[in-house]
């Protein structure tokens, strides 16, 4: 997908979609959480404790998958890029915090520090992303040509 801008090198499409589907993954890998707790863990509970369980489990694991998951969809922006590799990945951090901002104004007050946690570990994960992105390419022949001369 081409940048919005004729000279811009911030891939806008690809860091928007990469932000829209690290929520994404954050939700699947909740929902894989859940169901092998109710169905291959504790099988038979009530749905008071599988709720409960379920609160814990948005707590403690969404930060963490939110910014793995983000530092995947920045090497995934950045993976054919030629330049601006850390304000790639950066900018899918700071995109999934926009997408994902205004639910620490309808969160329960005992869960706003793990919202705050959670951009925070987005938009690092983003740009640790963005920087071995950056090293990858780095490392890697920038021709055919480039790659006769070597060899």
């Amino acid at each position: 997908m081409m940048a919005l801008k004729g000279n811009s090198r911030i891939h806008w499409g690809r860091v928007i979609l990469a932000a829209v589907l690290s929520e994404v993954a954050v939700m699947a890998i909740l929902m894989v959480i859940m169901a092998a707790y109710r169905f291959l863990i504790a099988p038979g509970r009530t749905v008071a404790e599988y709720d409960a369980f379920g609160e814990l489990a948005g707590y403690y694991v969404a930060p963490a998958a939110a910014g793995l998951a983000t530092l995947f969809g920045a090497l995934w922006v950045a993976r054919k890029l030629t330049s601006a590799f850390v304000a790639n990945g950066t900018l899918v951090g700071v995109a999934a915090v926009v997408l994902t901002g205004g639910l620490i104004f309808v969160a329960r007050p005992e869960d706003r520090l793990m919202y705050g946690v959670s951009f925070v570990l987005r938009i690092l994960g983003g740009y640790i992303g963005g920087v071995v992105a950056q090293r990858v390419a780095s490392r890697r022949p920038t021709s055919i040509a480039t790659l006769g001369e070597a060899g």
